[in-house]
């Protein structure tokens, strides 16, 4: 890359392919819980097959991770997008549990293989020893797409139908297709092409690594709770409507990516085992607010505090676990650690609604907030007991 101002022509095309990536995913994920109650199917349905979605994810990450610095380059970008463009027409069809589990879970296991690739090359846009601030804008850029699309997704159903909102997605992921294809990768400055997945993995799995695998489980799994069921509990328990909860998932994107970018500096100050459990405890505060509000503007502010806190996390926790591991094995470990973030998206939805179907919203509220004082606890212990390391060997 063309040095260390994190604004040359390839990461501008990463952050271009990133916006236009996740609108398309978020345009179509939000409107699915409508979709699913307009079909007859139920939440459980619905927890299911977002889980079976995450599953696709996570068997897949990994490997993408591993080939990261080899599909940096525009056949195999292209022949990936083509098959992951006709995963997405056949969810638009998709009328069943059983075809839109099939279809949801092809959906995660080919919609990641770029994302290993463009977070490395963001984290190490900008030189060392600023993988928060590479972090933080990358999630930017992210949460603006994610953000645009959750906003405009309900509104879109309402007034055209599931089979638009596909089309659009569609569109969107062609576009960030095309981003990826015109980077200039003879400048991208890839790392030298590592060995498979099974020869590396054995370096991967240290100490350092567990804690910081389980603690991104626990972080996403907590997530699911707005992003996947805000659209259920803020129009049967805050009497909202589907277009307002579209809005509100829209803030949540909004609020979070703010807070990444802000908030990468400080975890480049103070350190990403420091600054990790902060997140966590906001993330523990914005469940249990969102239990004791009484309205729908007390459960939005409840939502924005929760936000905050995951924006924090996603700015430190790819750094945390990075710390000690060298350049040329940093590709496999950002696709290995994002598997145990699908882990969480996996979990979460079958926990969640298994918890909301059984105990009702404010169980589901406790549990998650159970689950962030839990990952607060880990990452304070593993940084006091010397399990996490901040330097390569």
């Amino acid at each position: 890359m063309d040095g260390p101002t994190g604004a040359s022509p390839v990461i501008v095309r990463v952050y271009l392919s990133t916006v236009c990536s996740m609108v398309g995913y978020s345009i179509l994920v939000v409107v699915l819980p409508f979709r699913f109650e307009a079909l007859g199917l139920s939440v459980v349905d619905y927890g299911f097959a977002l889980a079976i979605y995450a599953f696709g994810m996570l068997l897949t990450e990994g490997l993408w991770g591993a080939a990261a610095f080899r599909i940096g380059r525009p056949r195999p970008l292209i022949a990936l997008g083509a098959v992951l463009l006709a995963v997405i027409l056949l969810i638009g069809l998709s009328r069943t549990f059983d075809e839109f589990a099939l279809t949801l879970g092809l959906f995660g296991a080919v919609a990641v293989f770029p994302v290993p690739l463009a977070r490395w090359l963001a984290l190490t846009s900008g030189g060392p020893n600023t993988g928060g601030r590479g972090t933080g804008r990358y999630v930017l850029f992210f949460g603006i797409g994610l953000a645009a699309g959750a906003a405009l997704g309900p509104a879109i159903y309402e007034l055209l139908g599931f089979l638009v909102v596909t089309l659009i997605a569609f569109g969107a992921f062609a576009i960030s297709i095309f981003f990826l294809a015109v980077i200039p990768w003879d400048r991208a400055g890839l790392p030298p092409r590592s060995p498979g997945l099974l020869r590396q993995l054995p370096r991967v799995f240290t100490r350092h690594f567990a804690v910081c695998a389980t603690v991104v489980t626990l972080a996403y799994l907590a997530f699911t709770l707005p992003s996947s069921f805000l659209q259920y509990y803020s129009v049967g328990v805050f009497h909202g409507t589907g277009v307002e909860a579209g809005y509100v998932i829209g803030a949540l994107r909004a609020t979070q990516v703010v807070a990444g970018f802000f908030l990468g500096g400080q975890v480049d100050r103070f350190g990403p085992a420091r600054s990790t459990p902060y997140g966590f405890l906001l993330l523990f505060a914005g469940a249990l607010l969102t239990f004791f509000s009484h309205s729908y503007a007390e459960m939005v502010g409840a939502t924005l505090v929760f936000a905050t806190g995951s924006g924090w996390l996603f700015a430190s926790l790819l750094p945390l676990v990075l710390g000690p591991v060298p350049p040329e094995r940093q590709g496999v470990v950002v696709g290995t650690f994002g598997s145990f973030e699908d882990l969480g998206l996996l979990t979460g939805p079958i926990l969640i609604s298994a918890v909301y179907a059984s105990g009702g919203p404010g169980s589901a509220f406790l549990t998650v907030a159970g689950i962030a004082l839990a990952g607060a606890a880990i990452v304070a212990l593993g940084r006091r007991t010397g399990l996490l390391e901040t330097a390569p060997p």
